[in-house]
């Protein structure tokens, strides 16, 4: 996997996701050698995360 994998993971659980799916998410990225657009991946679900939770009451 990635040399920073562990820490992609960890941003989308910090978004919400299972650490499961999280993993899973960053494997298939790598897999398909789509480093760049897993990058982009997680920021767009961190400015989504933070969006959300901005108008929670």
């Amino acid at each position: 996997m990635l040399v920073n994998g562990s820490e992609l993971v960890k941003r989308l659980v910090a978004c919400g996701w299972t650490a499961s799916n999280a993993t899973d998410t960053c494997f298939q990225y790598a897999a398909e050698g789509k480093f760049s657009e897993l990058e982009a991946f997680i920021r767009q679900q961190e400015l989504l995360f933070d969006d959300r939770r901005e108008y929670a009451v």
